[in-house]
């Protein structure tokens, strides 16, 4: 029978918090502006049913404005699909995703993005391309890489670098931040405590105050609970606030160090020829 039990329990907790999940996405997506974000997915090349986005909303059934997708996506589709946006993409080193273009301006594009690759894959531009922060996409050909890849990979050296010691810079500061917040916790912590074995001190007396038959007395320090009370509930909230500061800059700590780490392993494949 406790098995039983237990296992609904399980099952009602399931079903709540997948109930919570979805109404929170609901909320969340129907707070986008459905025109703008059809737009954004044909500019970025993608097909509108390979959008993540869009698919986990209609999956919670939110209140997805079809039509305002649809129009911003064809408006999006006719920036994206132009010699000129053709041209942007090949220079940024990017890769353009024809498939969504048609029409017989085609040629014209694909030309101008050919353009643009050239451009991003010169010995002049690799350098610079490198030190951008932007990660190599193998767009340019075997030829082209020749020359490109050196001019790269320095300028990505000096890219990759240069983060490691900021990041550390960063990370040594939250040293110091880590520090300061968890003393500050210890001291809400310490506060905490003192306030409810103060609490419980009172509680004792009135426990004594009602077996001495003194209602007055015990009517009193009641008083003196309830206001303790409420000053727990706040230190509580402190303490909890506290806890959670602390933990969210741990985290940025973290997330640091494995950033520094990354970078780390990336360097020597950055001195190859």
């Amino acid at each position: 029978m406790k098995k039983v039990f237990l296992s609904c329990t399980l099952l009602f907790t399931g079903l709540l918090l997948t109930s919570c999940t979805s109404y929170f996405k609901r909320q969340s997506c129907e707070s986008i502006n459905w025109y703008e974000h059809g737009r954004q997915v044909a500019l970025r090349g993608q097909w509108l049913n390979a959008d993540q986005t869009l698919q986990e909303c209609r999956k919670v059934e939110a209140n997805v404005n079809e039509s305002q997708v649809d129009l911003g996506f064809k408006s999006g589709m006719g920036e994206y699909c132009t010699p000129q946006k053709a041209y942007q993409i090949g220079k940024a080193g990017d890769a353009f995703h024809r498939d969504i273009c048609e029409g017989p301006s085609i040629t014209s594009i694909l030309n101008k993005y050919t353009q643009g690759i050239n451009d991003y894959c010169s010995k002049a531009n690799a350098f610079a391309a490198g030190a951008s922060g932007k990660k190599y996409q193998n767009v340019c050909s075997v030829k082209q890489e020749k020359d490109f890849l050196p001019g790269y990979r320095k300028g990505r050296k000096k890219f990759v670098e240069s983060q490691i010691t900021d990041k550390e810079n960063q990370r040594q500061q939250l040293n110091f931040t880590i520090v300061t917040k968890q003393a500050d916790l210890n001291n809400a912590y310490g506060e905490l405590n003192n306030l409810q074995n103060r609490r419980s001190f009172l509680e004792m007396q009135r426990s004594n105050a009602l077996a001495a038959q003194n209602p007055t007395q015990a009517g009193y320090i009641e008083g003196q609970i309830n206001s303790l009370t409420t000053d727990i509930s706040l230190k509580q909230s402190d303490v909890n606030s506290k806890k959670s500061d602390l933990e969210s800059v741990r985290k940025q700590q973290d997330q640091l160090g494995a950033d520094i780490s990354a970078f780390r392993a990336e360097l020597p494949s950055l001195d190859e020829n």
